[in-house]
């Protein structure tokens, strides 16, 4: 494995969470001028759930890094692979690159490659039981560059993590609302929302969410915000500087099994700090100001420590409406 030269073909949009390591390893590193070099990289993939998709699938055909000072170089031998997104989220990941040799030094970005051809069966969304194109805006021009720097140490390790959001990233054509045969027949949009992180400065929370009416209500889209620093919580509504939103960090899906009365979630790839997290039923679009229920209304402090998990549960009251007695004839 190693590198070279080489131009990117279609580049890959957003919605999923990106895990990039790099690790000490030993041998010839197979690129020109990198013999001996005890530095390595592997990349994985994790995701933050969306609602109106069932899958989502990417073909990823490689990866591309711009060392400082030289021209872009791609990964190679990367063996091209589809994933279905949607079933790399609560923190598990898919391995796209296992400790692939590397030269140390700087790099001024990262780019990520994709099939998104028209009328081609690549890149997809399923919805509602059919496959929907996945189109991405400008992505055989520019596509995906993570133009935060970074550096690879000699003999030493990196571990960064590419937090995708397919919430905020998954868009229906103009003039139609997601779900629909024209959103499908004109096809779905990928726009990259990324959150870049440390690896060795994040930790991560998890607990469980109890239903205390013994199951879950009627509607309930069940999810846990988690916001930075102490704050209200709020919809994930698109702010502008005008009138700035205070928007989740990342919102994480509570998985319920069937007939059950509680569910579970774990929040993972934060930095270490400190959090507001909150518990919502309601189904928020981004693009909207949605007025959420939160548990608990002001949301509940949480402290990520490096490598640890924290725990952080909530119970979920009966809901007003089908807690109030029933008036007497």
């Amino acid at each position: 494995m190693g590198f070279e030269k080489g131009r990117s073909r279609v580049l890959l949009p957003a919605g999923v969470a990106l895990a990039m390591l790099s690790a000490c390893g030993g041998g010839d590193s197979g690129g020109s001028g990198s013999a001996g070099l005890a530095s390595s990289v592997s990349v994985s993939i994790t995701d933050a759930p969306v609602e109106d998709a069932q899958g989502i699938f990417i073909k990823i055909t490689g990866v591309a890094f711009k060392p400082e000072g030289s021209a872009p170089e791609l990964v190679k031998d990367f063996a091209p692979r589809t994933l279905n997104l949607l079933e790399y989220q609560q923190g598990r990941t898919a391995v796209l690159l296992d400790k692939v040799p590397f030269e140390p030094g700087r790099y001024q970005w990262i780019r990520l490659i994709i099939e998104s051809e028209p009328n081609v069966r690549d890149s997809y969304a399923m919805v509602n039981g059919q496959e929907c194109e996945l189109r991405v805006p400008s992505g055989a021009e520019s596509g995906l560059k993570l133009n935060r720097g970074l550096t690879v140490p000699a003999a030493g390790s990196l571990a960064l993590t590419l937090d995708f959001d397919l919430r905020r990233s998954l868009r229906a054509p103009p003039g139609q609302r997601s779900g629909t045969a024209g959103a499908c027949t004109q096809g779905y949009q990928l726009r990259p929302t990324i959150r870049l992180v440390d690896d060795a400065n994040v930790g991560a929370f998890a607990g469980t969410v109890t239903f205390a009416g013994g199951s879950v209500p009627a509607g309930c889209m069940p999810k846990v915000y988690v916001y930075e620093g102490n704050v209200t919580p709020d919809d994930d509504e698109d702010g502008s500087a005008a009138g700035p939103d205070v928007d989740p960090v990342t919102v994480i899906g509570v998985v319920v099994p069937e007939g059950a009365t509680s569910g579970t979630y774990r929040a993972a790839f934060l930095p270490a700090g400190s959090y507001t997290a909150a518990f919502t039923c309601g189904n928020d679009d981004p693009v909207a100001d949605d007025a959420l229920a939160f548990t608990p209304a002001g949301g509940v402090a949480v402290t990520v420590q490096n490598n640890l998990i924290a725990t952080q549960n909530f119970s979920v009251p009966v809901p007003a409406a089908a807690s109030a007695p029933t008036p007497s004839p």
